[in-house]
């Protein structure tokens, strides 16, 4: 399709009056330019996916100890049954997301973690089938959260107003040196909706504002 002239009265275009001094830059300043564009509008994508550039920390010092990062779409939220701490993303009143950590204590038990992890996560399940109409589990399993072995449980439900939710919660303890059994630790509740942009409950934490507090959590007062 061949582009219609521009009229007399609007005068010249873009193209006929940034034509001739494009011409004229030297080849490499020419390349410097489109790189720099490129790096705007990945700037710009990175901002709108991830929920704004600025980085907050969060730190909370009570045993066992952790902090994490946060962009600043989330805020700071009163903590919900027995959470530590609370952030939500919302607009025009309607939830969007949310991120929390809440205190977890493990039955007694030998060796590692890992084996009462599932006993562990049945009573987690009665919990969220209690609170969460229309709970179906997706799936659940060993975790990771840098370098820290955990157990998630990843689940779909409905809000108390009928709206789609996607969550996965999250059981660690803390790793000692030497090795010991750790009862007391956290679980990291995490809550999204398709207006958040998550399409799919195995997709809550790796895409959107939820992956930076996911991934940045530690256990510790020492932040990165």
């Amino acid at each position: 399709m061949r582009a219609l002239p521009v009229k007399p009265e609007f005068g010249p275009s873009l193209p006929e009056l940034a034509g001739p001094t494009w011409r004229r830059l030297p080849r490499v300043a020419r390349w410097a330019l489109v790189a720099l564009l490129v790096l705007v509008v990945a700037l710009l994508v990175a901002k709108k996916l991830g929920g704004g550039v600025e980085q907050i920390s969060v730190v909370e010092r009570d045993e066992p100890a952790f902090n994490f990062r946060h962009a600043a779409s989330l805020k700071d939220a009163p903590p919900e049954a027995g959470q530590r701490v609370r952030i939500v993303a919302s607009r025009k009143g309607l939830f969007l997301q949310s991120f929390a950590v809440a205190p977890l204590e493990l039955p007694a038990y030998r060796g590692k973690a890992a084996g009462v992890y599932p006993v562990a996560a049945e009573t987690l399940k009665d919990r969220l089938r209690e609170r969460y109409a229309e709970f179906e589990l997706v799936e659940e399993g060993r975790a990771r959260i840098n370098e820290v072995p955990g157990y998630e449980v990843v689940f779909r439900a409905r809000t108390a107003e009928g709206r789609r939710l996607y969550g996965r919660f999250v059981m660690l303890v803390p790793l000692t040196d030497p090795p010991t059994p750790q009862r007391r630790g956290v679980v990291l509740e995490l809550l999204g909706t398709p207006a958040a942009q998550i399409p799919n409950a195995a997709s809550i934490g790796d895409v959107g504002a939820l992956k930076t507090p996911l991934r940045s959590f530690r256990f510790g007062t020492e932040v990165p």
